[in-house]
């Protein structure tokens, strides 16, 4: 069973939520339920901030992609600026 819950924010922080939920491809409802049940785990303590799946395996992908191709001394930092700005 599903139960409707009014809350209020402020409008700037609902428009930032909705963007999110845009960029996200999510309806509103789902990035909240989403929130939410992060910030639960977290507090129970089944989950750290620092312990995200989605951010482990992004590390593991550029591990992996720096084994195969190690490089040659460039300066990563400043290519992910440089694509940044392109954007």
């Amino acid at each position: 069973m599903t139960a409707k819950v009014m809350v209020s924010f402020p409008q700037e922080f609902l428009t930032e939520v909705d963007q999110v939920a845009r960029e996200e491809h999510r309806s509103r409802s789902e990035l909240l339920r989403e929130a939410v049940r992060l910030y639960m785990e977290l507090r129970r303590g089944r989950r750290r901030p620092n312990e995200d799946p989605r951010v482990r395996r992004a590390v593991a992908v550029q591990d992996a992609l720096a084994r195969t191709a190690p490089g040659v001394g460039e300066d990563s930092t400043t290519e992910v600026r440089r694509w940044r700005e392109a954007r």
